[in-house]
């Protein structure tokens, strides 16, 4: 019995050239099966289109969520290709915990000045609610990378002392 296919998305795929040593990183069509498992992907990389303008828009958004998935990598297993997780293709160094601070921080003070300060915000409670909402959960956010940053700092503090003794 064939399987059917359920969804698809854009994904980021890395393709390693073993004779140059390179890399390329694409976005392409991947399509999964009921059960999540990927069935296949394009070929070739895609392009962003649409017949209007908003609607070329939109497919660029579809193309910005792929790089909040992971980084899938071609490999070939038993001559055929597959997609796995490239769990290296972004390590975590130093700056990401600030970074993410400043970020979330920014954000917060972003849709405070484009969607708290708006009209309808004081005058529609619903809208107003999920807004306070958005803005708990970024704060959360800040406060959650604090945290991180906090206990990493703290952690590399502790092993650079204690390979001081």
């Amino acid at each position: 019995m064939e399987s059917k296919m359920s969804y698809w998305n854009y994904r980021v795929i890395r393709k390693h050239y073993k004779e140059s040593d390179t890399n390329t990183y694409q976005i392409h069509e991947v399509y999964y099966k009921e059960d999540g498992a990927i069935e296949g992907w394009t070929e070739s990389a895609v392009e962003p289109l649409g017949e209007t303008p908003d609607e070329l828009r939109e497919d660029i958004r579809f193309f910005m969520k792929a790089f909040q998935k992971p980084i899938l990598e071609e490999q070939v297993k038993n001559e055929k290709p597959i997609l796995v997780a490239d769990d290296n293709s972004q390590q975590i160094n130093e700056g990401h915990y600030f970074e993410l601070m400043d970020r979330a921080s920014v954000a917060v003070d972003y849709i405070y000045q484009f969607l708290g300060c708006h009209p309808l915000m004081r005058s529609e409670s619903r809208l107003h609610g999920l807004y306070q909402q958005a803005e708990k959960a970024l704060a959360e956010l800040y406060q959650e990378a604090g945290r991180l940053e906090y206990e990493h700092t703290e952690k590399s503090s502790l092993s650079v002392k204690g390979s001081d003794s």
